[in-house]
């Protein structure tokens, strides 16, 4: 069984400070953490082009992974 798999592409031009961008894949790759188990042998890219707050960024991740693992 073929594990789930993640690309993560946050560009300088949304998100100038290198901190802030780390941050974005650490809490997306935490998001599909928990989701991985039920999102079998899928391979999602997310591409975070503009600004956003944690908070905004978890709920949108939550509910778009929900989506696909039903």
């Amino acid at each position: 069984m073929p594990l789930a798999r993640l690309g993560v592409s946050v560009p300088k031009k949304g998100n100038r400070n290198a901190v802030r961008r780390n941050r974005i894949k650490r809490i997306v790759r935490e998001q599909f953490r928990h989701c991985q188990v039920d999102l079998v042998g899928l391979d999602l890219v997310v591409q975070v082009f503009a600004t956003i707050e944690d908070e905004a960024l978890k709920h949108n991740l939550d509910k778009l992974l929900n989506e696909m693992v039903h």
